[in-house]
């Protein structure tokens, strides 16, 4: 004889609970609303790195402009100096933050053309965003912890981006990627060429504007995922 899991209290293990409502309801609104409201928020806060961004050369520059590349300092940008202030928050929003353009465009068109098919596999915008959010401070962690430099600085939205493609490979290994949008190959590996290529790139550092660890961390923050959802069903 099978007796009723007895509630929390909370409803979290109810399927009607709060959270579980919270989820469906969340998971009802437009798949489209979610990614281009993502896309929306990287292209705002790129908007702003660009405008303060003018006034890099100008010696007296305007004190709303300092105010504002203070605010985006502490708020957008991956570092030792944000955790230690208590500015966790950083580990997820540095990854909507993009000050050039070419890392803005290459990142935003990747992950339109990831993000659809990763929410289709998912099958839900709450796991989407769990993935996107969780991944992106696992790879936040993963560079801070990777480069030691107290000074340093990171930012961008390609650790949660290399979780996306890290997991859909997993799930569709035989699916045709186009390495650097050139090379066509099977999905598992490509990622798998792109993981090599980074850990070498970490130990080495013979592109020093890459933050590789961080790809890596993302690169692994997809997989755990997958490995949780399907083999423990965790998620």
């Amino acid at each position: 004889m099978r007796h009723p899991r007895r509630d929390s209290g909370w409803g979290w293990e109810s399927p009607g609970g709060p959270w579980q409502r919270l989820v469906q309801r969340f998971n009802s609104i437009p798949p489209n609303y979610l990614l281009f409201g993502i896309l929306g928020v990287n292209g705002a806060v790129f908007a702003a790195w660009s405008y303060v961004q003018m006034f890099q050369n100008v010696a007296d520059r305007p004190p709303g402009v300092k105010r504002l590349t203070r605010w985006l300092q502490n708020n957008f940008t991956n570092s030792y100096e944000n955790l230690h202030k208590g500015r966790f928050w950083t580990l997820v929003t540095s990854t909507f933050s993009h000050a050039q353009p070419g890392h803005a465009f290459v990142n935003g068109l990747t992950f339109y053309f990831f993000a659809p098919a990763v929410l289709t596999v998912l099958g839900g915008n709450a796991q989407f965003l769990a993935l996107y959010l969780g991944s992106g401070a696992f790879a936040s962690l993963a560079s801070l912890v990777w480069n030691k430099e107290r000074n340093y600085q990171s930012l961008g939205a390609s650790g949660a981006i290399y979780a996306l493609a890290s997991l859909f490979a997993f799930a569709r290994p035989r699916a045709q990627f186009l390495l650097f949008f050139v090379v066509r190959m099977p999905a598992w590996a490509c990622m798998g060429s792109i993981a090599c290529f980074d850990v070498y790139n970490a130990f080495t550092r013979q592109f020093p504007s890459l933050d590789s660890a961080g790809h890596v961390g993302g690169l692994t923050a997809g997989a755990l995922y997958w490995i949780m959802r399907t083999r423990f069903r965790l998620l």
